[in-house]
């Protein structure tokens, strides 16, 4: 992470070696260090509370939809089991309604039936008592067997073609089965079921030289692939390398670059402080000679004293506002 300049320049917290003293005018390598890993935990810090603050503000958001789509749910149940309530409700209502309607079906019928079975009680009453009356036994009795000789002889003039039909079946299945076996006879000659063998023989030597030959060109096209695939790993390793490589080298070249420049930054600092230094040197001896002049017209010389007496001096003794000589400048008293 590349740091800026600006922030070399905050206050040092505590621990860090307190405040730099007056005459420290530049920066040690240590501390300019020691103040771009400040401000990198700096901001690594700021980064995680952003970090941490998304992340809550996430699972706020996420119990908040939560919460929402369970009262969502909750009401959607609450309508559904009321609808399903009154639907339950209709249907018992329409039940009742229907077994009614049944019931009072089911009892019309009862009554009905009722009243069948008592005509019916009454016809058969009627009719076993008109049997009664015409009974003619005797009658029924020749009747009846005239029938059964006539069915009896229907009976085995059918049996007798069923016995034509089953015979006939018999022998047509007969010669059947014996057109089937010597048509297998025939199909399983030894002379047949060689050539057969031999046919299903050639069949799977074939399709096993096929297949054998399409594993070879698998196994050509496998080995090419991965050979490919090798080629291919090589050079993304060389290219992984050398980006590697290159990463280190501007690193490097990082360094080296922070270094001159922390270099450059104690050097412009060091000749801040000479020039600071010469400014104020030749400040001082400035003030020195002004404090020195203001002295020396602040008070008469004796060589002064005999000249203030006459008239043409008079209005100098009063106002001595000449400037001084650089030889009284040197020779006046410092206070």
């Amino acid at each position: 992470m590349r740091q800026t300049p600006a922030r070399i320049s905050e206050a040092p917290k505590e621990g860090d070696g307190g405040p730099r003293s007056a005459d420290k005018e530049f920066t040690t390598k240590a501390e300019y260090n020691r103040a771009l890993l400040r401000q990198e935990k700096w901001q690594t810090a700021e980064g995680v509370r952003a970090d941490g603050k998304v992340g809550e503000d996430i699972i706020k958001e996420r119990k908040h939809k939560h919460t929402a789509q369970g009262l969502s749910r909750q009401q959607a149940a609450a309508a559904q089991m009321k609808k399903a309530s009154e639907s339950l409700e209709a249907h018992r209502a329409q039940n009742l309604s229907l077994g009614r309607a049944v019931y009072e079906e089911v009892a019309g019928w009862r009554v009905g039936a009722k009243a069948t079975k008592e005509q019916w009680t009454s016809y058969v009453k009627e009719l076993k008592e008109s049997v009664k009356a015409e009974n003619k036994t005797a009658e029924s009795v020749k009747e009846h067997a005239a029938k059964k000789k006539a069915v009896a002889a229907q009976t085995r003039a059918d049996d007798e073609a069923k016995e034509k039909a089953v015979e006939q079946f018999k022998e047509k299945q007969l010669t059947a089965a014996k057109e089937q076996a010597a048509k297998i006879r025939a199909e399983t000659d030894d002379k047949v079921v060689d050539t057969a063998k031999r046919y299903f023989y050639e069949q799977r030597l074939k399709s096993a030289v096929e297949t054998k030959a399409q594993q070879q060109e698998w196994e050509k096209e496998r080995a090419a692939a991965k050979e490919k695939h090798h080629e291919a790993q090589q050079k993304r390793r060389i290219k992984s390398k050398s980006a590697r490589s290159a990463g280190t080298k501007s690193r490097q070249e990082l360094v080296t670059e922070r270094q001159a420049a922390a270099s450059t930054l104690r050097e412009a600092k060091r000749a801040l402080s000479e020039s600071h230094k010469a400014r104020m040197q030749e400040e001082y001896q400035l003030k020195s000679a002004t404090v020195k002049g203001v002295i020396a017209n602040s008070f008469v010389q004796p060589s002064d004293a005999l000249e203030a007496s006459s008239p043409a001096n008079s209005m100098y003794s009063l106002t001595n506002i000449r400037p001084p000589s650089p030889e009284r400048s040197a020779d006046s008293p410092e206070r």
